[in-house]
């Protein structure tokens, strides 16, 4: 840190042979010390307004990403970590909370079993299944297993089928939905919004898993 030096003019010198220059002096002197201090960084009144603003300007960035909750999924190629179609930031985005990075079973390379929370959807956690291959026989295991029925409102018309509860074993909100040779399900901890949180997380789905359903 910086401290002002107050600097004497030399008009000042002048005050034993004018005294008008006296106040003169003395009103220039002021003058330029209040344009030292605004720059000087420990003026008190000046540094929360000039350096305060642009040090705090980069954590005006970062709470963006933490609004979200973490991570954001994106688009999974055959082959990849389905896990990765949904992130803890797409939960969080909707409403979700208490995602954090998934853990992966899987049987296969053709599924993934992904836990964002607790030790499964069943059991009040949040959870997000995948399988590529045998669609039908999938579906049907989901819809047995979560008691799903089926959903005709239309929110996701380009699936092939689509079943939801909102009140499931072990308080559990759930969605599965069969499109080509993809199935999935997503279950989240029942609630008033349960239903529109899990209908925004399977159009996420369906968007980044375009090349996984033919």
């Amino acid at each position: 840190m910086f401290r002002t030096t107050r600097h004497i003019v030399a008009a000042v010198l002048l005050i034993s042979a004018v005294g008008a220059c006296t106040a003169a002096g003395a009103t220039t002197a002021p003058a330029s010390n209040p344009a030292a201090t605004a720059s000087a960084p420990v003026a008190v009144s000046a540094a929360p307004s000039v350096a305060a603003p642009s040090a705090a300007a980069p954590s005006v960035a970062s709470p963006s990403a933490a609004t979200s909750g973490g991570a954001l999924g994106g688009t999974v190629a055959a082959g990849g970590n389905f896990c990765e179609l949904l992130g803890p930031g797409d939960f969080a985005a909707v409403g979700v909370s208490g995602a954090r990075a998934p853990t992966k079973n899987s049987d296969g390379p053709s599924d993934a079993y992904c836990v964002y929370s607790g030790i499964s959807g069943a059991t009040g956690g949040i959870e997000f299944d995948i399988f590529i291959g045998d669609p039908v026989s999938s579906y049907q295991q989901i819809v047995a297993n979560g008691h799903l029925i089926a959903d005709t409102t239309g929110d996701l018309p380009s699936v092939d089928a689509v079943g939801t509860v909102m009140n499931g074993p072990g308080n559990m909100a759930a969605i599965g939905a069969r499109k080509g040779t993809m199935t999935f399900d997503i279950d989240v901890p029942t609630g008033p919004n349960a239903r529109a949180q899990l209908i925004a997380l399977a159009k996420l789905v369906l968007q980044r898993s375009s090349a996984l359903s033919h």
